[in-house]
């Protein structure tokens, strides 16, 4: 029944006044970390909950409304108490290498790690929400050791080459977007997507009914060579944009090299190479890299062999204050914790680690292996045959790389195109697994 106003008494109409609207931003902060010290610490990270990082973080996040980000940060806390994240492994790939391609290959200009991720690499195509949240769960965790003080945000570059329909089951990217927004928030801080094609453009247009906006905001599709060159160019160094340039030009040979299938292994040094004063192309990461967080693993494994496996051996340096990642310091970059606390410790790629130790599994390629890797390079061969679309915002104009929140820019091919049944079935599958969640209320 709607109300008739004016016929209300005053008693029913009088709004309770929220003292924490005319709370500042310093107040809020102060209020909500007070309540967090009445929650138990995380026995991994008994900080996590009152460090200034993580209230600015879910207050921010939550609109600076105390009770939204009280709320969200217990959700998190009791989270990562039953997943203890700092213990996470990725057992997927180490029972078959290379079963992820994702790894962290270095830092932009600003000190955010950058991870990349390119579908021609991967073992499978095949994928489930609880492998895959397990293995980005992995880097992002250990690429927060790697960020120095003031640094809270990382950046993904995806390579779209070799991608196929399996690799797009909408409830991956709900899942994991799930996990980033409710438990990581105003960590992603931008996401560059190169040589996509336009089964991914149907892909794409289906999997933002299931991205919040503010994701979406932080993504930038880019197709050409000179925009691709120039967009890294604005956030990375010369040796990272070098670095990924080569990394995904060598992704797209058919059929693909086995050290790019291999990419956890260092490259052999070559007589040329040594003459000349050249290095060839590192597939593990940028030379920066490589030098601060792969090679102290070498170290390590020249020193003391692991006692049951690199994870386990990993930990152990951990706990006795290794030298993996420290910072001038002398503590790893990252919070230091209490005795009895894990202490953030870099670890690349589950299979660079295996490497470094000696530990990688033989496995042969499966049937279905195969025949995911014919299809992903036949996949290529459709997209070279496919004429490039002008890159261009929702209203059709050119949109540059500068100006005033050029982060948030979204350089999209919004130009129609014919998908075809199988990117309609998918588009079919999206909406119908949105109407699940909405049945379910799990949103």
């Amino acid at each position: 029944m709607m109300p008739f106003f004016g016929s209300s008494s005053t008693s029913e109409n009088k709004k309770i006044s929220d003292p924490t609207k005319a709370m500042d931003k310093g107040q809020l902060m102060a209020a909500l970390k007070e309540r967090m010290n009445y929650t138990d610490p995380l026995p991994d990270e008994p900080h996590f909950a009152t460090s200034d990082e993580t209230i600015v973080r879910y207050l921010k996040s939550s609109e600076w409304k105390l009770k939204e980000a009280e709320k969200a940060l217990l959700s998190t806390l009791e989270y990562r108490r039953q997943t203890r994240p700092l213990r996470l492994d990725c057992k997927w790939c180490h029972e078959r290498p290379g079963y992820h391609s994702m790894r962290q290959v270095g830092h932009d200009e600003s000190g955010r790690p950058v991870i990349y991720a390119n579908f021609a690499q991967a073992a499978t195509h095949k994928n489930s929400v609880e492998d895959v949240v397990a293995h980005v769960t992995y880097l992002i965790e250990s690429a927060k050791a790697t960020m120095d003080v003031g640094v809270t945000t990382w950046v993904f570059v995806i390579d779209c080459t070799g991608m196929t329909l399996n690799a797009c089951n909408p409830k991956l990217g709900f899942g994991m977007s799930n996990i980033l927004s409710n438990h990581y928030p105003e960590r992603l801080g931008l996401v560059i997507c190169v040589n996509h094609n336009a089964m991914f453009h149907g892909v794409w247009k289906a999997l933002k009914k299931v991205v919040s906006p503010g994701t979406t905001a932080k993504v930038r599709l880019v197709r050409s060579v000179s925009k691709v060159q120039q967009v890294f160019s604005t956030f990375f160094s010369d040796e990272l944009s070098n670095w990924l340039v080569n990394e995904i030009e060598l992704n797209k040979q058919r059929p693909l090299p086995k050290s790019q299938l291999e990419f956890w292994r260092a490259p052999p040094s070559t007589a040329f190479s040594a003459l000349n004063g050249t290095q060839p192309h590192d597939p593990r990461g940028c030379p920066t890299y490589i030098r601060d967080y792969v090679l102290p693993f070498q170290r390590l494994q020249d020193t003391q062999k692991p006692s049951t496996s690199p994870f386990a051996f990993w930990r152990g340096a951990a706990r006795a204050g290794g030298s993996v990642g420290e910072s001038s310091s002398g503590c790893s970059k990252g919070a230091c914790s209490d005795e009895g606390a894990i202490v953030p410790r870099h670890r690349p790629h589950p299979n660079i680690v295996d490497s470094l130790f000696g530990e990688v599994r033989v496995v042969s390629t499966s049937a279905q292996e195969q025949a995911e890797r014919l299809e992903a390079m036949s996949g290529l061969d459709a997209s070279e045959d496919t004429p490039a679309h002008s890159e261009s915002s929702d209203n059709g104009t050119v949109v540059g790389i500068t100006g005033a929140n050029s982060d948030a820019q979204l350089l999209d091919d919004e130009d129609e195109t014919e998908e075809g049944e199988c990117y309609e079935d998918f588009h079919r599958r999206v909406d119908n697994y949105i109407q699940e969640k909405k049945m379910t209320g799990d949103q």
